[in-house]
């Protein structure tokens, strides 16, 4: 069912795992997206206020391998990325204070971006349909995004809630990329992430794999499975620290790249390669 079916989960157990992290370079201090390649490259970039420009890692090391610019488009605030079978999207769609009409996905062709130092993008534009006022009241900041996923031919997108007071609910959206137009989005589903508040349960991230969704919080992993219009939460990981945890990609069905920003109470920018226990 669409529109407005909220799932609560008000317990639901901790499933445990086990990580390698690794720290990564100064330039990456403002890393908000990566996507798995395969085992030797892992696709990456910074968000607003940095320039236009993918970042080609080793997964091993966390050493960057060459730097890529994206032709024709600006990092307004590059929130996350999501990978298709010859396209690389890119989700220009931060939108903290909840005002922002410039909202786009970039395209490019991620096959370039591993042989070419410069590759050029295309765009389309969007508006969410139930936003009326920039910004509106606070009951209903709910329009910001961190989270962008591919799954069944769609782009997936989840809103970052900041309402206040906090009601936890992710909005999610659905659209085809289309070149060169601008979309009116519909939202179609809602998840109650939590109740805690926006640094605990709002999603910052995420990616779609085997069958699953895997949204970030900065605390937590969350395992959804999206079936007859409805997403039921399997399982949820607990982060061993907090800090402001923005990209996630999934290698295997038990393991998972997840990358925090530095923060200078939180600390430095890092990646971990998680082992999920099954």
């Amino acid at each position: 069912m669409k529109n407005g079916i909220i799932f609560f989960f008000s317990f639901f157990s901790f499933f445990t795992f086990s990580q390698k992290t690794i720290t990564l370079s100064e330039e990456l201090k403002e890393i908000s997206g990566i996507q798995y390649i395969n085992d030797t490259l892992l696709l990456a970039h910074n968000d607003g206020g940095n320039g236009p420009m993918l970042y080609l890692l080793n997964p091993n090391s966390g050493k960057i391998i060459k730097r890529v610019v994206v032709k024709g488009v600006k990092n307004t605030d590059w929130e996350d990325i999501a990978l298709d079978g010859n396209y690389l999207y890119i989700g220009n769609f931060g939108n903290n204070e909840n005002k922002r009409k410039n909202l786009s996905i970039i395209r490019v062709s991620w096959k370039e971006a591993i042989v070419k130092d410069t590759i050029n993008s295309e765009f389309m534009t969007f508006e969410y349909g139930d936003q009326k006022a920039f910004p509106p009241e606070s009951k209903a900041l709910n329009f910001d995004t961190e989270c962008m996923v591919f799954a069944d031919g769609f782009l997936w997108i989840f809103t970052k809630n900041r309402t206040e007071p906090f009601d936890g609910i992710s909005n999610v959206y659905r659209v085809k990329f289309q070149e060169n137009t601008h979309t009116i989005l519909k939202k179609e589903y809602s998840i109650k992430i939590g109740s805690k508040g926006w640094m605990f349960d709002s999603v910052t991230g995420g990616d779609f794999a085997f069958g699953y969704f895997y949204l970030t919080t900065y605390n937590r992993v969350l395992k959804y499975l999206f079936s007859e219009g409805k997403f039921t939460l399997v399982k949820q990981y607990k982060y061993n620290d907090y800090n402001q945890k923005e990209a996630i990609t999934v290698i295997k069905d038990d393991q998972i790249y997840v990358a925090n920003e530095f923060q200078k109470v939180l600390g430095k920018q890092k990646l971990y390669r998680i082992s999920l226990n099954k």
